[in-house]
């Protein structure tokens, strides 16, 4: 029975693969469009094309999301949501939490990728020079005006890479999101996306599709924060979101990918403060 439920896992790969591919081009061309359309609400052409996936991905992949904690989402304004980040599909889990005029923070090798990263650059959305952090730093700050003006949420992919399943629960966090949230002393909105491997990683060859969990949790404030405080906030966030994603690893029962690295709670935390 599991050999014949892994044929078929594999035999319909191929065709859902090239099905998502083609809808997320007819998504880039629509956004495309309507932001010629209206120019004046180029800030939510990203909330845009996330609707233009939510009206055929789920289908396509056969992917049902269950989400925690809505009431978190826009609660406050501007605010600084941080979430971990998988593979490329990360964006249909994105697309149900993500409130309107909000940015995100992307690598720049994005805006080379046709229509695309026009679409992205042309929104507004921030392209960060990662191999350079004095400039991502001050790219940060900038926008950070930015929000504060315009009253903007900005997202933040906090892993910095995708962790593929590599590791069991999450990645050490880059600190410039909290850097920005301390700046404006506006809170950090956490986002916890529960493992989907083996659901909708394009890339690793599995479009199984089946239940991911999705958790927002509480946001934590940075009033009366300072630089120096940036480190214990980076801490705090972590556990929390490391918790979560093990009480929604838990809920998905999924097995361990090859060669995938089982770290405790405790072990995980450990690895994330030997690499800051």
């Amino acid at each position: 029975m599991t050999t014949t439920k892994s044929t078929m896992s594999k035999l319909l790969f191929y065709p859902r693969a090239a099905a998502v591919l083609i809808w997320l081009a007819i998504a880039t061309v629509a956004t495309s469009l309507w932001m010629a359309f209206h120019p004046r609400e180029r800030v939510n052409a990203d909330r845009y094309w996330l609707d233009w996936l939510l009206k055929a991905l789920p289908k396509i992949l056969s992917v049902r999301c269950h989400v925690e904690g809505r009431e978190h989402i826009d609660a406050v304004r501007p605010a600084v949501y941080i979430s971990n980040h998988q593979h490329f599909l990360d964006a249909l889990m994105i697309a149900r939490v993500y409130p309107p005029r909000t940015l995100v923070v992307v690598k720049q090798e994005l805006r080379k990728i046709p229509l695309a990263g026009y679409i992205f650059d042309k929104a507004g959305n921030l392209f960060i020079d990662r191999k350079n952090r004095e400039t991502a730093i001050a790219q940060l700050h900038a926008f950070a005006q930015r929000m504060r003006d315009e009253g903007l949420n900005l997202w933040v992919l906090v892993e910095g890479s995708r962790n593929r399943g590599r590791t069991r629960g999450l990645l050490p966090f880059k600190k410039g999101a909290f850097y920005t949230a301390v700046q404006l002393q506006v809170p950090i909105v956490p986002v916890v996306f529960g493992p989907s491997y083996h659901q909708i990683d394009i890339q690793g060859g599995s479009l199984e599709g089946g239940d991911i969990y999705i958790r927002v949790l509480e946001p934590i404030p940075t009033a009366g924060l300072t630089s120096e405080d940036v480190q214990g906030l980076v801490d705090e966030t972590y556990q929390r979101m490391l918790a979560a994603y093990l009480a929604l690893e838990a809920k998905t029962q999924v097995d361990l990918a090859p060669g995938q690295k089982d770290l405790s709670q405790e072990e995980a935390m450990g690895q994330v403060i030997s690499r800051q």
